[in-house]
């Protein structure tokens, strides 16, 4: 495996959807933020222990110290469980390679972060509609297929929070739902 220390836009997107969804308070935010970032780097310094401050796979601005002065900051745009499930997924992954992690306060915030995100996408798409990864105009959604032929749109912008972005990015993809999809529209 491999891992890297994520972005403070990825804590940021990860920590507006908590509060959007009432998993914590505004209040809380700066703190559980240092969590979670605290954990990321233990994973990364576990993984690459010849990597020093300033050297771990990561922003290229990251020093050691920013994960205990981290601050949140809202991350524009409507929250999409979509992107929120891939961020957690990803934080978990970058997050998990130290042998504490099972075990840390950070790994269950994580996964009912995760699971939040995904019992909400349902009811987000057939509100908002489905993403069509055929309008963008670069990576970051995709369509993956399993061996049994089923079909999954995946976020890889929320793999990576590659800058404030991605919710935005997310909406503009989505094609709103139709009465011909069986779905209700907005004010009908």
């Amino acid at each position: 495996m491999s891992a890297w220390i994520v972005g403070s836009d990825q804590l940021d997107l990860i920590l507006t959807s908590a509060i959007a969804w009432q998993l914590i308070s505004r209040k809380q935010a700066d703190e559980t933020g240092r969590m979670l970032w605290r954990e990321n780097l233990a994973s990364v310094a576990y993984r690459y222990p010849d990597d020093r401050d300033g050297e771990r796979p990561g922003p290229d601005d990251f020093r050691d110290h920013h994960v205990d002065s981290y601050r949140y900051r809202r991350y524009p745009g409507r929250v999409d469980p979509q992107v929120v499930a891939a961020a957690a997924q990803s934080l978990a992954y970058q997050s998990c390679e130290h042998p504490a992690w099972k075990t840390s306060t950070a790994c269950p915030w994580v996964s009912r972060l995760e699971a939040e995100a995904t019992a909400r996408i349902d009811a987000y798409i057939a509100e908002h509609g489905p993403v069509d990864v055929r309008r963008q105009r670069k990576h970051g959604w995709s369509i993956h297929v399993d061996l049994n032929g089923n079909r999954e749109i995946v976020c890889g912008d929320g793999w990576q929070v590659p800058n404030r972005n991605v919710f935005r990015r997310a909406a503009a993809l989505r094609t709103p739902p139709t009465p011909a999809d069986g779905q209700a529209t907005t004010g009908t």
